[in-house]
């Protein structure tokens, strides 16, 4: 049976661990490179499949290709998220009018912040 301290910090773990999603979701459609480089750790990896082949980046080459994306109306969603100790993951998903990027993230708490240590995403052509 938990106690009422160890549910304030349940919240308390969950609240720290939205701040860095909403990070991820609030500044990647609109492209606020502070915002989202705010939510990842500066030795993330982001991982795709182009092409039947892995394509990966650092996280400096990411930011810029965000950087040179088209803003366009997107609809950000937290599908779910958990963690156990210092270590966690996330699933979102970004879509867009014709496709939708589906992302899954690895989190670490370092000094008291979750960070995405690392980014598989995938994206899924709309009809």
């Amino acid at each position: 049976m938990e106690t009422q301290t160890s549910q304030v910090t349940v919240e308390e773990e969950k609240q720290l661990i939205l701040l860095t999603l909403n990070d991820y979701l609030q500044g990647r459609p609109v492209l606020d490179i502070k915002r989202i480089r705010a939510a990842f750790h500066p030795d993330a990896n982001i991982r795709t499949v182009i092409d039947g082949k892995l394509v990966q980046w650092a996280l400096p080459q990411y930011l810029d290709l965000v950087a040179q994306a088209t803003i366009q109306e997107c609809q950000p969603e937290l599908i779910s998220f958990t963690w156990d100790g210092d270590t966690g993951s996330a699933h979102v998903q970004l879509t867009f009018a014709t496709f939708r990027f589906i992302d899954r993230f690895n989190l670490i708490k370092l000094d008291g912040k979750w960070l995405i240590v690392d980014k598989v995403s995938y994206r899924q052509e709309l009809p």
